[in-house]
């Protein structure tokens, strides 16, 4: 249903004339290079969105070749927004016509904040998240008579909690506009990218009552992940490279890639075990970022993704993985009212 609904939801969006989900701020005016660049904060942005937020992880054994994927039933909410000047601000609700497949991924009960702040010359996010409700997104590698209609294996016991943040410079802040796509309070006239580095913090956990690997599926994985706690905190710097691509004028595709690294301490309890594993490690993490944008000084149309991975192991010279994405995809239609007539003219 919530897959049928986007689709719906992103043809009518573009049809119009081609999210904001939470608090969006925008921070510094445009810069002087107008040939690349418009700003167009003066306007009062009102918008509609549909806003799926994401808190997904995985285990890997990489000498046994297994993996498992583990997704909280997803909530599609529909919002307004709108933004003037350096101020945004959206309201989005759950409405139980669209989120009805609890018998096919289980009940998740979650808190989510997602936040944010677009500057000219920098890009701040935070992340506060906790999740309770799982279900297994890949039953079919382990059972040969599994069916969907039976519905998806379900760990209601499985919680997590997230706590994450960044800082990005942008250095080709003149020419590149990231506001211009993510929150469309400027317009990007000509194809330009940027180089980005920053830094970026995490502290990530994974609890259950049980071994977070089910008992069925014990003999595929080793014994060191087969714990049913699994908490890591770490600190680290990225670099990476964003782009927005121009076409026909009023057409923007914007791709945002920044790899990073950083050291994290980590701490993992087993079932029926009083003893723990703690230590350090050195881990990686990837920003990604993507959006397709149509937008005129009136009016504007299109859908972002923001994708943060974290991954980590269960300590020193481990052959396993512990991966983290936490994200956000929007798809939104909005129409710009200018208080000043000079600027009321669309081009």
């Amino acid at each position: 249903m919530k897959l049928i609904f986007l689709s719906f939801f992103f043809g009518l969006t573009m049809g119009l004339q081609i999210g904001l989900s939470q608090t969006e701020v925008s921070g510094l005016k445009s810069s002087d290079s107008s040939e690349f660049i418009e700003d167009l904060s003066d306007a009062l942005g009102l918008k509609v969105y549909a806003i799926d937020k994401f808190n997904r992880f995985s285990v890997t054994d990489h000498d046994l070749g297994s993996s498992l994927y583990y997704s909280p039933n997803s909530s599609l909410n529909l919002g307004i927004g709108a933004t003037y000047k350096w101020f945004g601000l959206g309201l989005a609700f759950n409405f139980p016509f669209i989120n009805n497949d609890d018998q096919i991924y289980g009940n998740t009960r979650r808190f989510d904040a997602q936040t944010s702040f677009y500057g000219r010359k920098f890009i701040i996010d935070f992340y506060l998240q906790v999740y309770q409700g799982y279900y297994i997104e890949n039953p079919d590698e382990y059972k040969n008579d599994w069916n969907e209609a039976d519905g998806y294996p379900i760990r209601p016991d499985i919680a997590t909690t997230s706590f994450a943040g960044s800082f990005t410079w942008i250095f080709n802040h003149e020419k590149f506009s990231a506001k211009s796509t993510f929150i469309q309070t400027e317009l990007q006239k000509k194809s330009a990218g940027s180089l980005l580095a920053g830094g970026f913090f995490n502290l990530l956990g994974v609890y259950g009552d049980s071994a977070i690997i089910p008992n069925e599926l014990h003999q595929t994985f080793k014994d060191d992940l087969l714990f049913n706690s699994v908490s890591v905190g770490g600190i680290g710097i990225s670099v990476g490279y964003s782009h927005t691509f121009v076409i026909w004028k009023n057409l923007n595709i914007n791709l945002t890639i920044a790899p990073g690294i950083s050291t994290q301490s980590f701490d993992v309890a087993y079932p029926n075990s009083d003893s723990t594993r703690t230590g350090n490690l050195v881990s990686g993490r990837v920003l990604a970022r993507a959006g397709i944008l149509y937008s005129s000084r009136k009016a504007f149309g299109g859908m972002t993704v923001s994708n943060d991975s974290f991954s980590g192991n269960t300590g020193q010279n481990q052959r396993n993985s512990i991966n983290f994405d936490l994200g956000v995809i929007r798809f939104f239609y909005g129409r710009r009212i200018f208080f000043n007539n000079k600027k009321t003219a669309d081009h």
